[in-house]
């Protein structure tokens, strides 16, 4: 016959190994980062720490994903550039290769300029980003903008540098699992 002790006995076991393990794999996730940044030369721990910076821009049921990176514009304009055309080029390749989920583009500007010319600025960048990957076979149905304009900081403290960064476009993807909540 069981008893409550013998019980008790086993249920804790189980949380002493469960704990060891869970322990055991941080140690060697850390053990990895260690290793890895010891091999890395300089250049790759900024970007590193580039990606730290940028945490997953979440919306309604839309997503970042790490696949999917940042376009960024010239001041004042809303053409893509051949850098921003290789970003373009990558982002419509990974999408082709995902289910046909919904797509958003979100549209950003500087904080320099009126409010209505940074919304309009950042509606045409938003724009050509679409346009660019239906011309890439995206279907034009999958698709929606949105416009933020200036009103959400990319970096502190606004230097040109900073300001540069605001200029983008992001792409974001239907997470099913944000949807399903």
């Amino acid at each position: 016959m069981i008893t409550k002790s013998r019980i008790a006995l086993a249920l804790a076991a189980v949380g002493l190994l469960s704990y060891a393990a869970c322990t055991a794999e941080k140690m060697d996730i850390k053990t990895k980062e260690k290793d890895t940044m010891n091999t890395t030369d300089k250049t790759d721990i900024k970007k590193v720490e580039t990606v730290k910076q940028m945490p997953k821009l979440v919306e309604g049921v839309f997503a970042t994903d790490d696949h999917l990176q940042p376009v960024f514009f010239d001041l004042n304009k809303s053409k893509l550039s051949d850098t921003a055309m290789e970003t373009v080029k990558s982002n419509a390749e990974w999408l082709k290769t995902q289910p046909p989920y919904l797509i958003r583009i979100l549209g950003y500007a500087d904080s320099r300029g009126s409010m209505k010319k940074n919304e309009r600025l950042a509606e045409r960048r938003a724009m050509t980003l679409s346009d660019a990957y239906v011309a890439m076979g995206i279907s034009k149905e999958r698709l929606s903008i949105v416009t933020r304009g200036a009103e959400e900081a990319t970096c502190q403290p606004v230097t040109e540098d900073c300001l540069a960064k605001s200029r983008r476009t992001e792409t974001l993807m239907e997470d099913k699992s944000l949807a399903s909540r």
